[in-house]
């Protein structure tokens, strides 16, 4: 099955939004065997999304609308699909119950205009709204179409994600006759060209419908290896047979083989040594400790995060000495030691990260330039009193640079706890 995305919305088209539900589709139905033709960005004009709807139907078998299901005067796209297939705009008594019901919640009454978005169009599978006041549809046995669907979700991401979930990939998984197999293998510590020498060339050992696709992030290379066909038996044996081979390539660089963030990773094995934690933070401001904290039962492991910003900060909460930072500097390999150094023995913890740099655009030196970082790690006994120094360089862009000092923080930290390069999940 092929699929369309119509993403409507004056605010899509001059950059006040960004586009981030139709992604979100596409990866959800790329997981049950329904293959994305085209997406394709749409204002709130009526005569547009008429003539793109009848051009989508007649080249996909699958046209998924986002965004213009709301109250006001300028969502039209409900009435507008309504008109095109001919079709009334009925009640819905569920879809009203559950709107006034959200408004009660939150103490105030439903304004009129939102008892319109209890109407929808007639013979439709409705998509009740969990998380909002919009339903969803989805049209099906089209005479004008057949075996054609339109599916008619609400812009909001947080309520048309969990519309995608609960009812819409359920729907269609079961209405396509491919097989599909993802894993995704996640790497750390290596950029993308070096990754794809490392592995070579795929056509040796890739077989005929299994696939390898580089997703790379400002965090690490995500590997998406993909397997489909017919027979579910064979695509898995050849799956398990490429992702052996890749686990192999990649070596030490792969932490996980399923989606999720090196932090995960680190946690998970964290918890599993019942190891403790803690941050030195200059530059990186509170990054590696947010990271890290964004992970379910990171209190577990996690002791403290120390954004030592300033120079007076790092004498006086981590015991840096001033005489060290006179004469190397507060972007040295030796202050940063003794951050680290500092951040253990306060936090008492069995493993101390810190970071101090220049993450730009300016402050820079010929001797200390604009993406200059240093990095040092200092353990406790557990893990045999250990002390790692790194400097590395990255780029003139402050965001960037900070997204990638964390990454290089967690990388180290990984590295450290295991030389496996594997987590268990």
């Amino acid at each position: 099955m092929h699929a369309e995305i119509l993403s409507i919305g004056d605010e899509l088209l001059i950059g006040q939004v960004v586009n981030t539900n139709a992604s979100y589709i596409a990866s959800q139905l790329d997981l049950i065997g329904v293959s994305v033709n085209r997406i394709i960005a749409l204002g709130d004009d009526s005569s547009q999304i008429k003539s793109q709807l009848q051009d989508s139907l007649s080249k996909s078998d699958i046209v998924i609308t986002t965004g213009g299901l709301g109250p006001t005067h300028d969502d039209i796209t409900k009435k507008t699909i309504a008109d095109f297939f001919q079709k009334k705009l009925v009640f819905d008594q569920q879809a009203y119950d559950k709107c006034k019901s959200r408004f009660r919640k939150r103490g105030i009454s439903m304004p009129k205009s939102n008892a319109s978005q209890a109407e929808v169009i007639e013979g439709s599978y409705v998509i009740q709204n969990n998380r909002g006041t919009a339903p969803g549809m989805i049209l099906h046995d089209l005479e004008s179409h057949p075996k054609k669907y339109v599916v008619v979700l609400p812009g909001v991401p947080y309520e048309m994600q969990e519309m995608m979930i609960a009812e819409v990939a359920p729907y269609f998984k079961s209405k396509s006759p491919t097989v599909f197999k993802h894993t995704m293998l996640m790497t750390t510590g290596i950029g993308e060209s070096t990754l794809a020498e490392q592995i070579g060339d795929v056509g040796d050992f890739l077989e005929e419908g299994t696939s390898l696709a580089y997703l790379p992030q400002s965090a690490g290379v995500k590997l998406r290896l993909t397997s489909k066909g017919m027979d579910e038996s064979d695509i898995l044996h050849k799956h398990e047979k490429a992702l052996k081979i890749l686990t192999q390539k990649i070596g030490r660089y792969l932490y996980a083989t399923s989606d999720m963030p090196l932090e995960a990773c680190i946690g998970s094995i964290l918890t599993r040594r019942k190891l403790k934690l803690a941050v030195a933070e200059s530059c990186t401001g509170g990054l590696i400790s947010h990271r890290l904290t964004n992970i379910p039962g990171s209190s577990h492991y996690f002791i403290e995060g120390i954004i030592s910003y300033a120079n007076e900060s790092k004498i006086a909460r981590l015991g840096v000495n001033p005489k060290t930072l006179e004469q190397h500097g507060a972007v040295s390999e030796q202050v940063a030691l003794e951050m680290a150094k500092g951040c253990l023995e306060r936090s008492d913890c069995d493993i101390a990260v810190s970071t101090t740099g220049v993450a730009g655009p300016g402050g820079g030196t010929e001797r200390k330039p604009v993406g200059m970082i240093c990095f040092a790690i200092a353990t406790g006994p557990k893990l045999g009193k250990q002390t790692l120094v790194k400097t590395m360089n990255f780029t003139h862009e402050r965001i960037r640079n900070k997204e990638r000092f964390s990454e290089t923080a967690l990388h180290l930290i990984h590295e450290l706890l295991t030389k496996s390069g594997n987590c268990k999940n």
